[in-house]
């Protein structure tokens, strides 16, 4: 069901969720707008016709969600769920790409390792780190985008996604270790 507004809709959506994600500073809020986010590219693939990418984020959804529960309940996520989630995302490239649709392409290999990245990245409890991680497979979400001719909102989105990165990166991390190197230094001149 290719239906292009709906797919620009439920992108306009994601970034609002994915934008908040980066500005809160509890990991279960960031796990749960991620989540809105990804039920949201969900959607927007199925709505655009991209089956894999859809089948990719649904596994992501689920791994995000799971994170999720675990933050809630203050435990760690073991790493072997990042490798089963990671494992499933292979899985699925293979199943729907090779074997249902036919539809393999080498650009596909640029949406699989940002996607298992991912897994991996979201099982991370400091933000900090999260925030810096989340550079590269972003990144590389944006160039798989640009060059499979998926709807521009669904680039801009990872662009804007990747900048809200980026802004929060210097706000929580840059902007606030520059206050208070600056607060050190005055109670240290006796300012």
């Amino acid at each position: 069901m290719i239906n292009e507004v709906l797919a620009y809709i439920t992108s306009f959506i994601a970034v609002g969720f994915v934008v908040t994600a980066y500005f809160v500073k509890k990991r279960s809020l960031y796990l749960l707008f991620q989540s809105l986010n990804l039920f949201c590219l969900v959607l927007s693939y199925l709505f655009s016709g991209e089956f894999f990418v859809m089948v990719g984020l649904s596994v992501s959804l689920i791994r995000t969600v799971t994170f999720f529960a675990y933050e809630e309940k203050q435990k760690e996520a073991p790493l072997i769920l990042a490798i089963v989630f990671a494992s499933l995302t292979v899985a699925a490239y293979f199943i729907v790409n090779l074997w249902i649709l036919k539809t393999a392409k080498p650009l596909d290999i640029l949406c699989l390792v940002a996607l298992v990245m991912y897994s991996f990245i979201f099982k991370i409890q400091n933000l900090k780190t999260v925030r810096f991680c989340m550079l590269l497979p972003l990144s590389i979400s944006i160039v798989y985008n640009l060059f499979s001719a998926a709807t521009v909102f669904v680039v801009l989105s990872y662009a804007i996604e990747l900048l809200a990165d980026i802004l929060s990166i210097c706000k929580y991390h840059l902007l606030l270790n520059r206050k208070r190197i600056n607060t050190f230094k005055k109670e240290k001149s006796g300012l």
